[in-house]
């Protein structure tokens, strides 16, 4: 048992932890600036990258630039888009079914509109929001728990990597009413990083998803419901996200039929059932007492 958790990643779920307690300051900072001044913007940028961008170059630096599944520099090729086209699908029909489901029993899961419409009354207010709320947390956040977290758990076998980073993806973005949403996209976002060996991609689906949601997803259900049925709705949205799981899952087909020749002499992955065990070593504890303690506190 003893080598067994020596052999379990430690840092990686130490940076999370760290991450977080510097996400819950940065959220107290940002929550006593003035939303009329014009850096607010560049204040949030800069935020994002100190919590998420420095400590993954940090870490990447201090492994040599080596992690044990690198993902940052992949390949894309034709099949690979068209799977994310159809990852994007899911993640983006997908969450409006969840979302479909949370407004139907009166409950309204989105962002908090009296604050994005200040922010869209400033000045370049658009082009700002785009990149502090789409652009620049999606290339962040997928840079350490696609880029850093999933890597780091590879080798411990592709699904306990994706539900890992899921899990502390979701953690990071938790609110009671959007648990399932972001847990469902981070495990996409993960899977999507797995196939294509890349966590670009990911960004690519991430910095959509982030847009999507500034311009009013919510708003969007509130609309079709009061105007059809939810039934209709729900009907309409489950057939968009099955030929979304369709496009996606026949691309994958041929992603792994090519990786067969490309990687013939690459060894065989890990089973993740073989490795269960890191779901209660100590070290993953850490992040989720870190995340409890926060919330508990603010």
């Amino acid at each position: 048992m003893l080598n067994i958790l020596k052999s379990t990643p430690v840092s990686v779920p130490l940076l999370t932890a760290v991450i977080y307690v510097l996400l819950s300051l940065s959220g107290q900072y940002l929550s006593a600036e003035n939303i009329g001044t014009d850096s607010v913007f560049l204040v949030i940028i800069i935020i994002q990258i100190i919590v998420f961008a420095v400590p993954s170059f940090i870490y990447y630096g201090l492994r040599g630039g080596k992690l044990n599944y690198p993902v940052i520099s992949g390949k894309i090729s034709g099949n690979t888009v068209l799977f994310t086209a159809g990852a994007f699908g899911v993640v983006f029909f997908g969450s409006l079914v969840i979302k479909l489901v949370f407004y139907s029993n009166g409950v309204e899961v989105g962002n908090d509109k009296g604050y994005m419409d200040a922010l869209f009354a400033m000045e370049d207010g658009k082009f700002g929001m785009f990149l502090a709320y789409a652009l620049v947390p999606a290339l962040c956040e997928e840079l350490f728990f696609r880029g850093i977290v999933f890597c780091e758990y590879k080798k411990y076998g592709s699904l306990n990597s994706i539900i890992i980073s899921a899990l502390y993806f979701t953690m990071v973005h938790f609110t009671a009413d959007g648990f399932l949403i972001y847990l469902f996209a981070g495990f996409v976002l993960g899977a999507v990083t797995s196939v294509c060996r890349s966590v670009w991609p990911a960004v690519v689906i991430h910095t959509l998803f982030n847009s999507y949601s500034l311009y009013g997803s919510t708003t969007f259900i509130s609309t079709t419901v009061f105007n059809t049925s939810p039934l209709f709705v729900g009907f309409v949205l489950v057939v968009l996200l099955l030929l979304a799981s369709v496009i996606m899952l026949a691309r994958l087909e041929l992603i792994y039929s090519s990786y067969s020749v490309l990687y013939k002499d690459e060894p065989l992955q890990e089973k993740s059932v073989n490795h269960l065990y890191i779901y209660i070593t100590p070290a993953l504890v850490v992040p989720i007492a870190a995340f409890i303690i926060i919330n508990a506190l603010t």
